[in-house]
C-alpha cells in the first residue's frame, strides 16, 4: 500500500467508509491533489484537515488514539523541509517572499489559519526592509521535530527603529506607517524579538504549527 492508502485505512478503522471517504477527498481538494497524483510526504499537507475531521467525528475515547496515529503516519514519510533566504531590494521581493512562505508552510503541513499569519508576517517584515532599509535578507526556517514552528529573521543594515519600545506598545502615531506592521507582527507570532541600533535591524519572529 501507498501513503494514500495508508491514510485511507487508518481513517476507517476509526470512522464508517461514508464519513472517511469523503473527508479524505475533502481534504485532498482543499489541497489540489487527487488519490493519483499523492506522493509520500503529501500526508502532512492534508494532517490539519484530517486532524479537524477525526476532532469532529471520532468518538472521544478513540480522539487522541487516532491524531497519534495520524501524526506517527506522517512523521515516517515527511521529507525534511529545507530553510531558504531571501534577498529584499525591492517591491517584486515582496511577493517573492510570500510566496516562498506559502510553500514552505504547505510542506510542513501548516494550516490555512497558520499559512495566513507566517505569509502576514514576511509580507510585514519585507516591506519594512524596502520602506525603510532600502535592503535586506529575509530566511524562513521551518522545524519540523519537537516544538514545530516557523521560524522567520528579517536582517537589515538600516539606521534603526527610532522609539522602538513606544512603537511596540502601540501608542506610537506615525503618519509614514512607521511602526505598523512591526506592532502587527509582534500581535500574530508566538515568539517575537527585535534588535535594533544605528548599525541596523534584526528582527526574529516565531509562528508554532
Amino acid at each position: 500500500m501507498n501513503e494514500y492508502d495508508d491514510i485511507r485505512v487508518l481513517l476507517e478503522r476509526y470512522l464508517s467508509p461514508m464519513i472517511a471517504r469523503p473527508m479524505l477527498q475533502k481534504a485532498l481538494r482543499e489541497r489540489n491533489l487527487t488519490p493519483e497524483r499523492f506522493k509520500d510526504g503529501d500526508a502532512y499537507k492534508i494532517s490539519p484537515l484530517l486532524q479537524r475531521g477525526i476532532n469532529l467525528f471520532v468518538a472521544e475515547f478513540d480522539r487522541d488514539r487516532a491524531l497519534r496515529e495520524l501524526s506517527e503516519l506522517c512523521e515516517r514519510s515527511h521529507p525534511d523541509a529545507e530553510s531558504c533566504q531571501i534577498r529584499i531590494d525591492s517591491e517584486n521581493d515582496i511577493s517573492v517572499v510570500r510566496n516562498e512562505a506559502r510553500r514552505i508552510c504547505e510542506e510542513v503541513g501548516a494550516g490555512s489559519y497558520t499559512i495566513q499569519k507566517v505569509t502576514t508576517i514576511v509580507s510585514e517584515l519585507a516591506r519594512n526592509i524596502v520602506s525603510y532599509a532600502s535592503r535586506g535578507v529575509l530566511e524562513i526556517e521551518p522545524i519540523t521535530g519537537q516544538g514545530k514552528r516557523i521560524i522567520l529573521r528579517a536582517t537589515d543594515s538600516g539606521p534603526g527603529i527610532p522609539n522602538l519600545e513606544l512603537v511596540l506598545s502601540g501608542r506610537y502615531r506615525s503618519k509614514t506607517g512607521l511602526g505598523r506592521g512591526l506592532l502587527g507582527t509582534k500581535r500574530l507570532a508566538d515568539h517575537f524579538d527585535v534588535a535594533t541600533g544605528t548599525g541596523g535591524t534584526r528582527i526574529v519572529a516565531e509562528v508554532l504549527l
